[in-house]
């Protein structure tokens, strides 16, 4: 619709279109263009000046509600200077955070609508965001967070300031939405700059990959036009998708969420354009495995699942549909194979992914056919024609969703996701959704013994109401249905199940919104052209007034039975409804206000009599019946005012009247309920539009003369209520009405059919909206009543103020009472009173003083007396604040008084006419109902009309609440300071409220906060004893709330009055003043932000400021800033800077000052110690005297002191850290090779990158050889590529010397040096540090570690010295604090080294090696942790070569046999450590310790034998080749199977020994040993204490997707070890479930989550890789292979022991044969659980050996290593190249002899094809190869093999991964068709061949029906018909189907009645011969 902007001059960007619906829409053109005028004049010169703050900061905060109010109402000109200045002021380097928050927000604002601008109009860098966003959040101060951001960079939030649900705390969040946004706009060359820079980051191994591909997926553009997809996508797509296919196995790996939030992205702006086909099955069985199912081999839950956002997998999937792909195949079959797993009665830890799943899924479906069919075209990339989604794949789509979403809708915790997901669809399809909800509802409704069942199918029904009321041509016969259900749905009003009753009332309540209620009955004679539906819905409304009426007299005797329950109180004014009783009265109010304004006059009037007749002289009580029928008063005069008012307030005031005409009245404390409810009953009836109400005021005023004043609380507080609503509704603006039909109700039917119009979205164009203001009439009525009531009570609180009239409390109380509700209900038409504004801080540019117009014509009330100020709230503030110093300086205790005294000082500064809680309440109800009836399908505001007239009325309310916002005067200073005063009342009551009206006016008012600081501080200095109210209330004001703490402000000067006031106040032991000086420490310490000491503006930014100074329409009034202005501001700007390190400085002498004072108390000096610390930064140098605070506190007596120094001293060294020379290099100079590939070449093994990796043939032996080696301490450096510009550290001959006398330090590191120099120092220090603080709890300290490195760094080894002997006595001790001490020291010695010399380098690790080797050898228990940090902390981050006398020391000899088993397997750890942090640049030594290792691979102990395991893991984990890339130089995993496979070879017994019959034959128990292994054992760490928050590097944390975040292995294996279980029944999986044994809940393990997030540090790989405690399989119960439940027989019952038992019992060889068995176990867990390749093709070899072991009964290590090993090879992700060899292997253990291993591999089996459907299917020939194995197995020889596969395929069928089910159904139906056996002598015999034919195929249609538990399709009555006809049959046949026909009974009890329509008659009498038992007295 055209627009004139003609009284603009320009066409806006973007307008609110609701602004056009105000009554004075008109006049905003002009308050437009003077805003808009404003805002770039003083926000321009604001920058122009350099006055960030406050100047810009207030202007862009003016900005942003200009974007509230009006849109994006500027030029397209002025919204690109906009944003360019938004961009410029954001990107500043080192500014306040906070500040560039406000810039990064307002800018995502104005790039929200991202249509509005094109990237051919606007061009934003990419690289200034990337370097913003890396010295924020990849900066070496915010790893030892010194930055102190707003987030979890510090520690978590404290009991005193946990974060509220819904606050922004996340600094990250802030800064990657304004990336998101702007990235549209990078150049074009963005792309290929962003890999430049990013791809040498590429590293799978290091912690960097998360880094890179976190800034691959928040800076590659993907919306690039397909002509420069070249210059876009095609540079990195196949690269990354190379990458993410070779490292496929990242279930524990943290980064690919990332990279396929990329990968959707691409999909999703460039549907059509980009090919997934081929990734389609890899993808889509990631998403199944992303659900985190409990799908596992023998209950062994293995880690988790691939952590894949949902978001992101439904927006790649929705991308794919259409266009001819087979997305929406694979998508049906996720369903179907989930389908189970989203049935009400299967709920656990998955639900929730699975329903959020279908959210997002229905949610992006709707998005993309919106953006293809209804969106309007801009320049985003358009979906090409053949891509776009068909008729028939959108009906596709709805039918595939349908079913998982009708099994959530009865979910307990599912209802609310699928009335969404039901919304959605009934967008798409209302004719396929609504009919099943439909028919649910009404069978629901029939019975009374299913709530539950009801209260979800009306929910589900009212999501789609809109579809349902609609009708349309797809769904016509929807509007038939509407009137039954809402006389049928009335019985839900009932007051005894309050669910329902608020259900049904949602339901009323929304249907009737979308229809009107009019009786079209008589239409059908006028039209002619009615359809059948349309004739009889039309009949049907004739029993609208029924249904009204009815309704009606359901809420009466809701009302007759809703009684206050009587609780024992002391006053009756407290008493309040009940939660329950709150939301009867919200949904009875709101329903029958939507029936009443949808009602036709006619049925109004009906309804109106009937409200009366109710009414008409009934005494209810008011707490809660009385209110409910009030409401129902109000909701009638709301829509008819005139009538209603009519019949009812004359009658009520008359009886108001009568009632009161009694003086004894007047002086009753407690009224009857009737005089109290006819209050009540007026108070609601002038709640409506004020025109009408004006005749009445007269006859209210006479009420209120005699009820204002009654003597009862209730009484007159009802009454100020009255005055309250009376005056607020004459003055305030709102609409006439809120039905959905635009047109009155006079328009005659032949005009406009109103059952045409049900459910018909509103014009906004033409809405028909009519508003009612406040006249002349109403401004005097108001006037009159202010005067008449407010002024008397002004005259007596003035003249209680002055002393000259003495009242009773109680009198006092009526009196505040009485002018607080005539101050709030006039509160819209009382102006602010007009004084001069106070400037509280100096700001270049003037400060904003905008008034919006909120009605036509101006509307004010006045005093009109001579005693008192002409405005009202003016003379109320005087009086007020008189009474409150009088009653402060009398001491009173009436602290009602003082209350309600703070409640007017908030309502005169604050209500000007909406409070800002009432409007968030119901801007929350709004979007609440506008997303449940929202069509965002069509979009383009296709609301219903009530919904635009409530949206009008907010813009409305918002800009009314915009006018609270006033400047600050001196009354305000003065309300401000007795608010203060009440503050620190002595009453508790009266501090706690005015404290929180105190902190809003320090939120309105910005630095008005110091204004009370002088008498803040004053109140700091009285004695806390003797005044302790006092004391304790001024805590409470500079506490402040929700992090809004007077301790934090950003102003030195304000910091420098309040710290020092604080730690000078008295100490008071009482708890409460302790707590809060602990919760102002907290403050501190949280909530500080690092604010700016020298303020900065770039000239970039100014220069945009001067074009948007001089800029087009609307040109500003000064369009210049003079030159002498500019340079004096960047005169001011150098001042301020100066002047703040000034403060800064002073600041921290005299914190210091206090501290060196000795006078402070313990718990005080640790404030300020913290205090101290806070003030540490990275960019100004922290004085000497606050150094010497923290380095004399080191050796303090009290812990918190001590611990308090040691954690800040790493700030100190930081911040004294000098600034190391860097030089650039050229990789192929220094490599020797020819050239650098062009292209990425990942690898280790290239010509170009060998240089890095250790060479211990060149281990530095001279200081020139020291010199000339480039260390490259990063170990992702070269890897994958070079960076453009390679930069080393220089020889430390050119570093910052390290050898300094005292006299060449500077005066901050002379502190330092002189305590560190003390050896008495280092002496108590290192005792202190050696101390046991937390007993088992202690742990390698980090924070001491950064200390230690950080001095030794600074200082070199002038303190070396003194610490080596320590650490000589420290090592040799047992101790853990000693040895943890010692751990602390040498890893911070050697990563502090860095820039050391040769010399001293050789020197340090003389002493070292010894030092280490003690501490090697005497390792305890307790220290192992300790010494695994200490390794791979020294070894994290540091070139391998300046590492090699480390490696080589561990190295040496770890298993040596002159120490015991735990030593050797501590050395390993220890070696583990140091090895892997080095990653990839080791394979030398790799090479060397796997050669060492060979020999002891079968180690007689088991603790050395599962730390090899664990170091083989390590080992192999580099054997990765990308894509591209060349071969690794580490060893091949598959070399070393191929050297191990022969060795394993006597573990398979060959069938030709003549023991395959009796193996088959054995059935004996395998009992779990309770007794474990009597070998030593050496402890195994757990995972969440091992190098958490100890291996230090410079990484921030990572989400608990991490790694591993599962129980060790170890515990895992230890509880295997440990159970006993032989239970008889087989582990359930997921829908492979519905096997013979009958269907069982899900695992007890099945998606357990983290019990802690892992905080990991940079070279995590230690902690995954060096520990077998880090693999990945959590706890689990195992059960006995024979644990299958089946019936034996006598040839059972004589089977022989396994001879496996008799290889586990052989000679030493065989034991050493098993001993290898189980390192290898170990092995591949960790192998297949941590390294990328997962399970490669040689792995599955091990396959026969692990079936056969998994079934030992006499050697419990092998068999749970064997079942760790199958549980984590089944639930690996296969590889599509990689199924051939996994269905070789499997078939070759299918052909074993051994019949365990049969089973075995059937699960095996059995778990991979279901984790890996997708691939699997996509196999030419594996789903054959599947199913023809499975079937075969039904024929086994053994009936535990045969129950097996028929589990499975059982499985299979559910999953629909047998293609041709009926053709395998005809198989088995045939076979039971042929007659077997013949008769010989008159007797009949049967072969055992035939039999097993037999049983075979019963098996196969037993599969069938377990197959199908929660339905009944077509085919399966007659597949239970089939087998009750071979209940006859030989055994084991009967027994078979016997259990199947039980557990199909009891799946399908519930919902038999119906199943049971499925069955013929026939049937039905066979089936239940066949489930019924015969009764006892048949």
């Amino acid at each position: 619709m055209e627009e004139n902007y003609s009284n603009l001059g320009f066409k806006p960007q973007k307008r609110i279109i609701y602004n056009k619906l105000l009554p004075y829409n008109e006049q905003l053109d002009n308050e437009i263009l003077e805003q808009i005028c404003d805002i770039k004049e003083n926000l321009a010169k604001a920058v122009i000046l350099r006055d960030v703050r406050p100047g810009c900061i207030h202007w862009v905060s003016k900005l942003s509600r200009f974007v509230k109010l009006y849109g994006v109402c500027f030029s397209k000109d002025d919204h690109i200077l906009l944003v360019k200045l938004m961009y410029k002021l954001a990107v500043i380097q080192n500014q306040e955070f906070w500040v560039m928050a406000k810039f990064a927000q307002m800018l995502t604002i104005l790039l929200k609508k991202k249509e509005l601008l094109s990237p051919d109009e606007l061009v934003l860098e990419w690289r200034p965001l990337y370097d913003l966003y890396n010295s924020l959040f990849y900066n070496s101060y915010n790893t030892i967070g010194m930055l102190m951001l707003p987030s979890r960079t510090r520690r978590g939030t404290s009991r005193f300031f946990s974060r509220r649900k819904g606050e922004t705390s996340n600094a990250e969040g802030v800064v990657e939405n304004m990336i998101r946004v702007c990235r549209l706009y990078f150049p074009l060359n963005a792309t290929k700059e962003i890999l430049a820079e990013v791809e040498p980051l590429l590293c799978p191994f290091d912690m960097t990959m998360q880094r890179a591909m976190t800034y691959f997926e928040l800076f590659l553009p993907t919306t690039l036009r397909p002509e420069q997809d070249i210059h876009g996508w095609r540079l990195w797509h196949e690269r990354l998708i190379g990458i993410w296919n070779s490292c496929h196995n990242s279930s524990l790996w943290f980064w690919e969420n990332s990279l396929f939030w990329l990968f959707s992205r691409l999909a999703w702006n460039n549907i059509g354009y980009v090919d997934w086909e081929e990734h389609l099955p890899i993808v889509f069985t990631k998403v199944l495995r992303s659900f985190r199912l409990p799908v596992s081999y023998k209950k062994a839950q293995v880690g988790k699942s691939d952590s894949l956002s949902q978001f992101a997998t439904a927006m790649f999937i929705i991308s794919n549909l259409g266009g001819g792909s087979r997305t929406q195949e694979h998508l049906g079959r996720l369903f179907k194979s989930l389908e189970s797993y989203y049935h009400p009665s299967n709920s656990g830890a998955w639900t929730r992914h699975l329903h959020d799943f279908l959210n997002k899924l229905t949610l992006l479906f709707v998005r993309r056919l919106h953006r293809e069919r209804y969106k309007k075209p801009s320049w985003e990339v358009e979906v090409p024609e053949h891509k776009k989604l068909s008729e028939d794949e959108i009906t596709a789509f709805v039918q595939c969703v349908q079913t998982p979403a009708m099994l959530t809708m009865f979910s307990h915790t599912g209802t609310q996701d699928a009335g969404i997901v039901f919304h959605r669809l009934s967008l798409l399809r209302p004719e396929i959704i609504v009919p099943p909800l439909l028919q649910q509802l009404y069978s629901s409704l029939e019975t009374t013994t299913e709530p539950h069942r009801l209260t979800a199918s009306l929910e589900c029904v009212v999501c789609v109401a809109r579809a349902l009321v609609k009708g349309g041509r797809h769904y016509p016969e929807g509007q038939t249905h509407v009137i039954p259900l809402l006389l049928q749905t009335l019985p839900g009003i009932d007051p005894n199940d309050i669910k329902k009753c608020m259900v049904t009332f949602q339901f009323i309540y929304t249907l009737v919104t979308l229809v009107p209620l009019v009786d079209c009955s008589s239409a059908i004679e006028e039209y002619t052209d009615l359809t059948e539906v349309e004739q009889e819905v039309c009949m049907q409304t004739a029993g609208f007034e029924d249904f009204v009426l009815q309704f009606m007299d359901r809420c009466f005797a809701l009302i007759e039975n809703s009684t206050l329950e009587q609780i024992t109180q002391l006053d009756r004014e407290t008493e309040k409804m009940n939660r329950e009783e709150n939301m009867l009265e919200m949904g009875l109010s709101s329903t029958f206000s939507a029936i009443l304004t949808q009602a036709h006059p006619s049925i109004y009037q009906a309804a109106l009599q009937r409200l009366q007749t109710f009414i008409k002289g009934k005494m209810i009580e008011i707490h809660v019946a009385g209110k409910f029928a009030a409401n129902m008063c109000r909701s009638a005069v709301k829509v008819n005012p005139p009538e209603a008012l009519k019949l009812f307030v004359p009658g009520v005031c008359r009886l108001l009247m009568a009632l009161t005409d009694n003086e004894e009245i007047q002086n009753e404390e407690h009224l009857d309920d009737e005089l109290l409810f006819n209050l009540l009953l007026l108070s609601e009836l002038v709640r409506c539009s004020g025109c009408y109400l004006v005749q009445y005021v007269p006859e209210i005023s006479q009420v209120l003369t005699r009820t204002l004043h009654l003597k009862s609380r209730e009484g007159y507080h009802l009454a100020g209520s009255v005055v309250r609503y009376l005056l607020k509704y004459l003055g305030i603006t709102m609409p006439a009405e809120y039905r959905s039909l635009p047109h009155n109700w006079d328009v005659p039917l032949s005009v406009s059919l109103p059952v045409r119009h049900w459910g018909e979205a509103g014009d906004v164009h033409n809405l028909g909206l009519t508003w009612v203001e406040p006249g002349e009439a109403e401004e005097a009525a108001m006037t009159s009543l202010v005067r008449t009531f407010l002024l008397p009570e002004l005259q007596l609180l003035h003249q209680v103020a002055r002393g000259k009239k003495e009242v009773s409390r109680e009198v006092l109380q009526q009196s505040l009472s009485i002018t607080l509700d005539i101050l709030l209900g006039a509160g819209s038409v009382l102006p602010h009173w007009d004084e001069e504004s106070i400037p509280l801080i100096e700001m270049s540019v003037k400060r904003d003083s905008s008034k919006f117009l909120v009605r036509k014509h101006e509307v004010e009330v006045t005093l009109g007396s001579e005693e008192f100020a002409t405005n009202v709230r003016k003379a109320a503030a005087t009086v007020i604040l008189e009474l409150v110093d009088r009653l402060l300086s009398l001491g009173s205790d009436d602290t009602k008084s003082l209350c309600r005294a703070i409640n007017i000082y908030h309502g005169l500064i604050f209500f000007h006419g909406v409070l800002k809680e009432d409007f968030d309440a119901r801007w929350k109800s709004f979007q609440f109902i506008k997303d449940a009836l929202a069509n965002k399908l069509a979009g383009n505001k296709q609301h219903i009309r009530s919904l635009l007239v409530e949206r009008a009325v907010l813009q409305q309310e918002s800009r009314v609440l915009e006018n609270s916002v006033i400047n600050f005067t001196h009354t305000h200073s003065r309300i401000m300071a007795s608010l203060f005063s009440l503050s620190i009342s002595q009453y508790s009551e009266v501090r706690s409220k005015s404290q929180s009206t105190l902190s809003q006016v320090f939120q309105c008012f910005p630095y008005s906060y110091k204004l009370v600081l002088p008498n803040l501080i004053s109140c700091l200095k009285v004695n806390p004893t003797e005044n302790h109210e006092q004391f304790k209330g001024s805590l409470y004001v500079l506490l402040g709330r929700q992090g809004k703490s007077l301790m934090v402000r950003r102003d030195w000067e304000s910091l420098n009055l309040v710290w020092p006031a604080l730690l000078a106040a008295q100490h008071s032991e009482k708890p409460s003043i302790i707590r809060l000086m602990n919760a102002l420490s907290d403050a501190v310490f949280y909530h500080m932000e690092l604010f700016a000491i020298y303020p900065q503006i770039s000239e970039a930014a100014c220069s945009i400021g001067e074009e948007l100074l001089n800029s087009g329409e609307p040109r500003v009034k000064e369009g210049s800033v003079a030159a002498e202005a500019v340079v004096s501001a960047c005169e001011n700007l150098a001042s301020m800077g100066t002047n703040n390190h000034r403060l800064y400085q002073c600041l921290v002498s005299s914190l210091a000052e206090r501290l060196e004072s000795g006078t402070l108390h313990w718990r005080m000096h640790s404030t300020a110690l913290n205090l101290l610390g806070c003030l540490i930064r990275p960019d100004v140098n922290f004085p000497s005297c606050g150094v010497r605070a923290f380095t004399s506190n080191l050796i303090h007596d009290n812990i918190r002191i001590r611990e308090t120094s040691v954690f800040y001293m790493p700030w100190i060294l930081k911040n004294q850290k000098r600034k190391h020379k860097k030089i650039e290099i050229d990789p192929c100079t220094v490599s020797g090779a020819s050239s650098i590939p062009s292209i990425p070449c990942p690898g280790d093994s290239r010509p170009d990158n060998l240089w890095l990796q250790y060479n211990s043939k060149k281990r530095i032996s001279s200081e020139a050889e020291w010199d000339e080696t480039k260390f490259v301490e990063k170990t992702f450096v070269g890897w994958y590529s070079w960076p453009k510009s390679m930069t080393v550290y220089a020889p430390a001959s050119q570093q910052p010397t390290l050898d300094r006398t005292q006299e060449q330090l500077s005066e901050e590191e002379r502190e330092v040096y002189r305590f560190f120099i003390s050896q008495e120092n280092i002496d108590k220090l290192i005792s202190f540090l050696s101390l046991e603080e937390n007993k088992d709890k202690d742990g390698f300290n980090t924070r001491r570690f950064w200390m230690f490195k950080g001095l030794f760094r600074n200082f070199g080894d002038t303190f070396l010295k003194l610490f080596m002997g320590h650490l000589e006595r420290l090592v040799s001790e047992t101790k853990k604090s000693s040895q943890r001490c010692a751990t602390e020291i040498i890893a911070g010695l050697i990563r502090g080294s860095k820039h050391w010399g040769y010399k001293k380098y050789q020197s340090m690790w003389s002493g070292l090696i010894p030092v280490l080797s003690t501490g090697m050898a005497r390792v305890t228990v307790e220290t192992v942790e300790d010494w695994g940090t200490c390794m791979a902390t020294a070894s994290a981050d540091r070139d391998p070569n300046r590492l090699a006398p480390l490696l080589e020391l561990l190295m040496e000899d770890p298993l040596r046999a002159g120490e015991g088993a735990f030593n050797s397997s501590s050395r390993m750890y220890m070696l583990m450590g140091g090895l892997w942090q080095q990653e990839w640049r080791v394979s030398e030594l790799s090479h060397r310790l796997l050669e060492y290792l060979r020999p002891s691979l079968a180690h007689p102990y088991k603790s050395i034998r599962d730390r090899i395991g664990s170091v083989l893991s390590g080992i192999f984990m580099y054997d990765l080749v990308l894509p591209g890339g060349v071969p690794t130089l580490y060893p091949h995993c598959a070399e070393f199977i191929e050297f191990i496979l022969p060795q394993l070879s006597p573990l398979i017994q060959e069938s030709d020994s003549g023991l395959a019959h009796e193996a088959d034959s054995d059935s004996v128990k395998c009992e779990l040993s309770a007794s474990g292994n009597q070998e030593v054992h050496s402890p195994l760490h757990p995972v969440s204490s091992v190098f958490n928050s100890r291996v230090i590097s410079s990484m921030r944390d990572l989400p608990n997707s991490s790694f591993a975040d599962a129980e060790g292995l170890s515990s895992m294996l230890n509880a295997v070890h440990n159970n006993n279980n032989t239970g008889s029944q087989h582990p359930l999986i997921g829908p492979l479930v519905n096997h013979l044994t009958g269907l069982e809940g899900p695992s007890p393990l099945a998606g357990r989550e983290s019990k802690e997030a892992l905080r990991l540090s940079a070279k995590i790989k230690l902690k995954d890789n060096c520990d077998i405690s880090s693999d990945i399989c959590e706890p689990m119960d195992i059960e006995t292979s024979d644990s299958l439940h089946f019936e034996k027989n006598s040839f059972h019952e004589n089977s022989s022991r396994s001879p496996v038992n008799g290889y586990i019992n052989g000679n030493e060889e065989k034991k050493s044969t098993v001993r290898l068995m189980n390192t290898v176990c170990r092995w591949l867990v960790g192998q297949t659980g941590r390294c990328y390749n997962g399970v490669t093709p040689e792995i599955y070899r091990f396959l026969p050996y692990l079936c056969q072991m998994e079934s030992v009964d006499n050697d419990p290590e092998l068999r749970s290593n064997c079942v760790a090993t199958l549980a984590v090879i089944s639930q690996a992700l296969v590889l599509p190249s990689r199924i051939t060899a996994l269905l070789d292997a499997v078939t070759q253990v299918a052909q074993s002899s051994w019949w365990r291993a049969r089973g075995a591999v059937l699960s095996v089996l059995q778990v991979a094809v279901f984790t890996n459907m997708f691939t699997v299917l996509d196999s030419p020939d594996a789903p054959h190869r599947v199913q023809s194995l499975v079937v075969s197995l039904l024929k086994d020889t053994r009936l535990e093999v045969q129950q097996m596969a028929s589990t499975v395929l059982s499985g299979l069928i559910h999953c629909k991964f047998i293609q041709a089910e009926d053709k395998l159904l005809g198989e088995f139906t045939a076979k039971l068709e042929r007659r077997v056996g013949r008769k010989r002598g008159g007797a009949k015999t049967v072969s055992p061949a035939d039999v097993m034919e037999r049983h075979a195929a019963v098996l196969g249609l037993c599969a069938y029906v377990s197959a199908f538990p929660y339905d009944v399709p077509d085919m399966l009555p007659q597949v239970l018909v089939t087998l009750s006809e071979h209940l006859n049959d030989p055994h084991p046949i009967p027994a078979t189907i016997k259990k199947t026909l039980s557990n199909f009974r009891r799946t399908h009890h519930d919902n038999w009645h119906d199943h049971k329509q499925k069955f013929t008659e026939d049937q039905l009498v066979v089936l239940t011969d066949l489930l019924l038992s015969p009764s006892y007295y048949a």
